[in-house]
């Protein structure tokens, strides 16, 4: 019998992709490859998501404070958790010192 309610959602694997993405932008064509803004379970990473694609589209680097730039200006940013959550994307994908 078929679920009405998808696949479980693993908000962590989907904060591994955005913060795959802010380190290496190429990352992004890979994921939209494979997958659109619908198939993250947070709307907040569905809007992330959409904003990276646009910063890519105009040719923008995608990154902490380009994201935040494009979220503020969209009015988006408070409801993606503001810019701690945006700076911490991309935490524990970071090289070590």
């Amino acid at each position: 019998m078929p679920s009405d309610f998808g696949a479980p959602a693993d908000i962590f694997a989907e904060r591994t992709i955005l913060g795959a993405i802010m380190l290496d932008n190429s990352r992004l064509y890979e994921a939209q490859e494979a997958l659109s803004a619908d198939d993250f379970s947070l709307d907040s990473h569905k809007r992330i998501f959409l904003r990276m694609i646009d910063l890519a589209d105009t040719g923008s680097s995608i990154d902490c404070m380009t994201l935040r730039s494009i979220l503020a200006k969209t009015k988006e940013l408070e409801t993606v958790g503001g810019f701690p959550y945006v700076l911490d994307l991309d935490a524990g994908l970071r090289p070590g010192p």
